[in-house]
Formats: C-alpha cells, sequence, structure tokens
C-alpha cells in the first residue's frame, strides 16, 4: 500500500515538477504582474520537498523525500512560467502563473495562493492534487532574506486530498532563488 502512495505522490510530482511538454502560443497568454509581487520572479530551484499523510490513527508520516535540486520553476513578469526537470532525460515545459498574496509584509509573501497551468495541468484535470479547472493551486509563502540562508526561498504546500491508505495526504517543497 505504500508504494501505491508512493506511485500516486511520484505521478503528482511529474504534474507539479514538468506540468507537460508541448505548449502552444495560445497556451502562454500573458497576465500582468503587480509591482509588489515581483521578488516571484526569477530561476527557483528545489531546496528540499516531501509528502506527508494522516493515517486512520491520526498519526502524520512523512511518506517520500525529494531530492534537492530534481525540479526548477522560471517566473516571468509576463505571467508565464517554466518548469524544469532537471534529472533523467531533462525536459522544460511552459505554463502560466498567477499569485493571490493574501497576506505581504515587505517582501515576504506571509500567506498567498500560486496557480500553475499547463497543457499537463489541463490534461491532468481532476486529478491528485490538480483542480477540475486544471490548475494546480499551492499555498505560498516566501522570506527574502531567511534565517540561516544567504539566498530567498518561496515555501509551497499543495492542497490535502484523500489517498489511501491516508485521510489526508499533501506535498510541501522548498525552493531556493538562483
Amino acid at each position: 500500500m505504500k508504494n501505491r502512495f508512493a506511485l500516486l505522490f511520484i505521478m503528482a510530482f511529474s504534474f507539479v515538477a514538468s506540468s507537460a511538454f508541448m505548449c502552444s502560443k495560445e497556451d502562454t497568454a500573458t497576465v500582468p504582474v503587480k509591482l509588489e509581487y515581483t521578488s516571484l520572479i526569477g530561476y527557483w530551484k528545489l531546496k528540499s520537498g516531501a509528502s506527508f499523510g494522516i493515517n486512520e490513527k491520526g498519526e502524520k508520516k512523512q511518506t517520500v523525500t525529494m531530492k534537492e535540486g530534481v525540479v526548477a520553476y522560471e517566473f516571468f513578469a509576463d505571467g508565464t512560467f517554466i518548469s524544469h526537470v532537471l534529472v533523467g532525460t531533462p525536459t522544460s515545459e511552459k505554463g502560466n502563473w498567477k499569485l493571490e498574496v493574501k497576506k505581504l509584509d515587505s517582501k515576504d509573501i506571509e500567506d498567498g495562493v500560486l496557480t500553475l497551468t499547463s497543457p499537463s495541468t489541463k490534461a491532468s484535470a481532476g486529478e491528485i492534487w490538480v483542480d477540475q479547472d486544471g490548475a494546480m493551486r499551492q499555498q505560498i509563502s516566501s522570506l527574502d532574506k531567511p534565517t540561516g540562508a544567504t539566498k530567498p526561498r518561496i515555501y509551497l504546500v499543495s492542497k490535502h486530498i484523500e489517498v489511501y491508505p491516508y485521510k489526508e495526504a499533501w506535498v510541501e517543497t522548498t525552493y531556493e532563488k538562483q
């Protein structure tokens, strides 16, 4: 059963990381970005990541650990992004991003929602961590100057879903600006 969850996690991680492999111009409509959110613009490489589950006893378990540097996101001011898988046969995919900031402190996002849409998320609408509309929404926070680190970081948390044998499962990732 743990293998089944690991397989589902790997599938979801591939949606998060690669989001698909071909994108037409009509898929990448530009979206103006508010000036106060420009700290997200740039190249972000995975620093750490893990999936978690809460079992039927209410115990939180770490189910998978991601290796540092295997994926990256590149966010552009026109509202587009490129996701990069950096291992195996490296692949990239273009998509659109939208950031809804609920609480901002200077350059730091204390609470917000990052929405990523790409051909692969659209193709996976309603599956695992992808919403029915084909968008993947993640809770986001950021630190321009994190304690003990020299580079800005963003923290993403997927929505919580039910995946057997867990009542609740989610993914937490940390990306560091390059």
